[in-house]
């Protein structure tokens, strides 16, 4: 027997925080109802008879051609590097993208 799935309130939370999702009070309840019935949705679809369905396979009739891998030597590349807004060394300087609220403030 599979384990029916539901999402719970405090569950959303640590999603929408991972995920670094804002989201409004209100909304909470309508996004976790919603979740809930695609959840749900996926449980039906898990009790489908599917005994007699074969696997799908892919049928290649020709392998696909391949280029020959070879390292090739670009000359590049401090002019790519010079164009970087902010340099440190041989590397571009960029903003930390992902940070918790409370480390930003």
């Amino acid at each position: 027997m599979i384990k029916k799935m539901e999402m719970n309130s405090e569950r959303l939370r640590e999603v929408l925080t991972l995920s670094r999702i804002g989201l409004p009070e209100e909304e909470y309840q309508e996004v976790l109802d919603r979740v809930n019935e695609i959840l749900r949705l996926c449980d039906k679809m898990q009790e489908l008879p599917l005994d007699d369905v074969k696997p799908f396979e892919w049928d290649v009739i020709k392998t696909p051609e391949r280029r020959s891998d070879e390292p090739v030597k670009w000359d590049g590349r401090d002019e790519f590097l010079a164009a970087a807004p902010v340099r440190e060394g041989d590397f571009f300087r960029v903003p930390r993208i992902i940070a918790l609220q409370e480390e930003e403030e």
